[in-house]
């Protein structure tokens, strides 16, 4: 039908949908997971469930704790309620009397444990756009911030050269260098639009071993990603 093409933002009528669907689920799982976590939440029970998640852009009263971790890249600290977060503010981190360092370590050990039991076959091989994928098989909510364990993303995705995108922090796909960068924006703008809380960052490489965001132009060189 022709309706299907009428959108906003690109996204078809029938996509709007979905994800309108998929926010109003997200919401109410978020809901339901507030209700079983205590009130106020202590330190203790939070600190293991802490990890960091790759920040999107956000402009609201409240003021989260931030924070820039490798490779140069804005993190904000989720709390896992089981699938869904709940962000740690200053007035949070500010009861628990925690430092922004204080959490950063503990998020980053907590990450580092959760994926070190991650194993190879979660990484799947697909095809978008005529382009071979690799991508997380199973939805893991906080996939995208294997892009600050580099030890873990190199064990599951390989050490060759490899374009990372991170439509959200559920979603990590990998792609040759290769692959032309009319080609990546086309797809990461495609899954985007199906998040519900999408990340709007530019494109990771990993290059000679090295885990690049936003490189500088000695650490671009020619490659085919930055045409």
């Amino acid at each position: 039908m022709h309706t299907e093409r009428l959108g906003f933002g690109g996204i078809s009528i029938r996509g709007s949908l979905r994800l309108a669907a998929r926010i109003v689920k997200e919401q109410r799982a978020l809901g339901r997971a507030a209700k079983r976590m205590p009130r106020p939440m202590p330190w203790d029970w939070a600190s293991p469930r802490l990890l960091p998640l790759l920040c999107g852009p956000y402009l609201a009263d409240d003021e989260l704790m931030t924070d820039v971790l490798d490779p140069r890249c804005a993190v904000v600290f989720g709390v896992d309620l089981g699938r869904v977060f709940t962000l740690v503010d200053q007035e949070v981190a500010e009861r628990w009397e925690i430092s922004t360092g204080q959490l950063r370590e503990r998020a980053l050990v907590n990450l580092r444990a959760r994926a070190s039991r991650l194993g190879p076959e979660v990484v799947r091989r697909g095809v978008l756009s005529g382009r071979i994928v690799r991508h997380l098989g199973d939805r893991i909510p906080w996939a995208a911030s294997l892009l600050l364990d580099q030890d873990s993303l190199t064990r599951l995705f390989g050490s060759d050269d490899q374009v990372f995108l991170a439509p959200g922090r559920g979603t990590l796909m990998s792609f040759s260098l290769q692959v032309p960068a009319s080609v990546l924006a086309h797809i990461m703008i495609d899954f985007e639009g199906g998040e519900p809380w999408p990340l709007f960052l530019d494109p990771f490489v990993l290059i000679d071993g090295k885990l690049i965001w936003q490189p500088d132009d000695d650490e671009a060189g020619d490659a085919e990603w930055t045409s």
